[in-house]
C-alpha cells in the first residue's frame, strides 16, 4: 500500500521561503511513506529535500529520532547516492534494501548546496554557495521553514549527518543553529548532536598522512613515497600562505599522483579490488544513477524536466575552490566549547583519502575544555553478534567511532556496525537519559 501524507500545500510569503508540494508517486518507489518537495531558501534559490517517515515498531514515527542525511562531492546529491546506494529503502534498481536507516529512524535526504540534484537556482541572477558559511545560512533558513511547518517533528531528537564533505557543512550547519539559538533563543528544536562519516574537517591532515600510510601498507616503494611527500608539502605551505585556490590545484595532482603511484587501489578503500584503470568503485555507478535519477526517479518525484540530475555537479565544486581546503576544525571547537550537542566521529578503516590516522589527528589538536582527558582516555572495542566491528572513544560529548571492514562509506561496507552505532547512541542512550533524570 502506498502511504503519501498530503499535509504540507502551503507557501510561506514574506520570507523569501515556500514549501514545495508533497509529491505523490506510484510504485514501485512509494511503498514507504513519504514526502518530499523544494524550498526557497533565497530569492530563486530552491533546495529540494525527500522525507522517509520510520518504519519501527512503534505507535507514532515521532518516537523516533529525525536524521537529516548530507552528501559531499561537494556537489553529490543525497537524494541519489545516500538514498538508493547507502541508507535509503530501496537500492538502484529499486529493490527492498536488506537493511535501511528507515527501518529504525525519520530519514531527511537533502540535495545541498543549491543547484545540485533536484535543487535549482532561477537563472543567472541567483547565486549558488562560494563558501561553507553561505551553506551554513542557507541549511539554517531550510531547517527554520521545515521545523515551522512540521511541528510534530520540533520535540523530536534531531541529529545532522553528513559524509565526506559533507561533514564540513553539517559542522557549519550546527554552528548556524546554535549561534542563532544563543542569539534568538526562539527556535525549539531538539537537536540533540552530529554525525561525522569519514568527514574532510581539517584536509592538510589527512594529505599530510597520504605518504607515510602508503609506505607502511606497502602500496608504494621510496620513490613514490618521495614524490607523495613532496605534494603534500607543497600543499601545507601553500595552505599556510591561506594560498587555497592554488592548494587545490596541487591537490587535484596529488590524486592523479596517488592513482598513478598506487595502481589496482581503490583510494576510498584500499581493500576493495579495482580495475586495470584503477578507478574507484564508486564512480561506476555514474552512469546508471544518471539515468534512473533523471527518468524514473524524476518522473516518479514530479521534478521539471528540464532539470538534469547530476551525479557530481562540477560547477558547485568549481564555486566553492578557494574554500575545499579549509579547515573546520575551528568551528568544531565552538561546537565542544559552547554546547552539549553530541558529536560523533565516525571512520571506515580502510579508507586512504580520508583516512583514520587523520581524523585523529585533528581530533588531538582541538582546544577544547576536555582536551587533556582525550589524550588520557583509551579507546574501546566494540563487538556485533559476537564479532568486534571496531573500537570507540569517548570523552564527554564527543566520540570517535573506528569502523573495522569499511572504507570511504560505512554504511556500504560494514551497514552492521554502521547500524549498532546509530541505535546505540541515538536510541539507547536517549533511553537511557530519559530513564535517568
Amino acid at each position: 500500500m502506498m502511504l503519501i501524507r498530503n499535509d504540507l500545500q502551503f507557501v510561506v510569503i514574506g520570507l523569501l521561503c515556500y514549501f514545495g508540494q508533497p509529491g505523490k508517486g506510484a510504485e514501485p518507489l512509494g511503498s514507504t511513506e513519504q514526502e518530499w518537495g523544494h524550498v526557497t531558501v533565497r530569492r530563486g534559490a530552491h533546495m529540494f529535500w525527500w522525507l522517509y517517515y520510520t518504519t519501527a515498531d512503534v505507535s507514532n514515527y515521532t518516537e523516533r529520532p529525525l536524521i537529516i542525511w548530507l552528501q559531499g562531492g561537494p556537489g553529490m546529491p543525497s537524494s541519489g547516492y545516500g538514498n538508493f546506494m547507502e541508507i535509503g529503502p530501496l537500492d538502484i534498481n529499486f529493490e527492498k534494501r536488506n537493511y535501511s536507516l528507515i527501518q529504525d529512524f525519520n530519514v531527511l535526504f537533502i540535495d545541498n548546496p543549491v543547484g545540485v540534484g533536484y535543487s535549482h537556482v532561477d537563472g543567472n541572477d541567483t547565486k549558488t554557495p562560494k563558501n561553507n558559511e553561505e551553506i551554513g545560512e542557507d541549511l539554517f533558513r531550510f531547517l527554520k521553514i521545515f521545523m515551522n511547518r512540521k511541528e510534530d517533528f520540533q520535540n523530536v531528537p534531531l541529529y545532522i549527518f553528513g559524509e565526506s564533505y559533507g561533514g564540513k557543512m553539517v559542522v557549519e550547519f550546527a554552528c548556524q543553529i546554535a549561534k542563532k539559538k544563543k542569539k534568538h533563543n526562539k527556535h525549539k528544536w531538539n537537536f540533540k548532536g552530529i554525525g561525522l562519516g569519514n568527514s574532510y574537517i581539517s584536509p592538510v591532515e589527512y594529505i599530510r598522512s597520504y605518504a607515510p600510510l602508503a609506505h607502511q601498507l606497502g602500496l608504494v616503494d621510496k620513490q613514490g613515497f618521495t614524490r607523495i611527500d613532496e605534494l603534500a608539502k607543497q600543499i601545507e605551505v601553500l595552505i599556510n600562505k591561506k594560498d587555497f585556490e592554488e592548494a587545490a590545484d596541487v591537490e587535484l595532482t596529488m590524486m592523479q599522483t596517488l592513482v598513478k603511484e598506487m595502481p589496482g587501489v581503490d583510494v576510498y578503500n584500499f581493500n576493495a579490488r579495482t580495475n586495470i584503470s584503477s578507478e574507484p568503485s564508486l564512480f561506476s555507478y555514474l552512469g546508471l544513477f544518471t539515468e534512473r535519477m533523471n527518468s524514473v526517479v524524476k518522473e516518479y518525484l514530479g521534478v521539471a524536466g528540464n532539470r538534469e540530475w547530476s551525479f557530481l555537479n562540477n560547477d558547485i565544486y568549481e564555486s566553492l575552490s578557494k574554500d575545499l581546503l579549509k579547515s573546520v576544525a575551528k568551528r568544531v571547537e565552538f561546537l565542544l566549547n559552547n554546547t552539549d550537542i553530541k558529536i560523533i566521529v565516525y571512520n571506515g578503516a580502510l579508507d586512504f583519502l580520508v583516512n583514520t590516522a587523520g581524523t585523529r589527528l585533528w581530533i588531538e589538536n582541538l582546544k577544547w575544555k576536555s582536551r587533556d582527558k582525550w589524550k588520557e582516555a583509551s579507546q574501546q572495542p566494540f563487538s556485533v553478534d559476537g564479532y568486534i566491528e571496531g573500537h570507540v572513544k569517548q570523552v564527554d560529548n564527543l566520540l570517535l567511532y573506528v569502523i573495522f571492514r569499511a572504507g570511504h562509506s560505512v554504511p556500504v561496507d560494514n551497514m552492521l556496525a554502521f547500524k549498532h552505532m546509530l541505535m546505540k547512541e541515538l536510541v539507547y542512550s536517549e533511553l537511557l537519559t530519559s530513564i535517568l533524570y
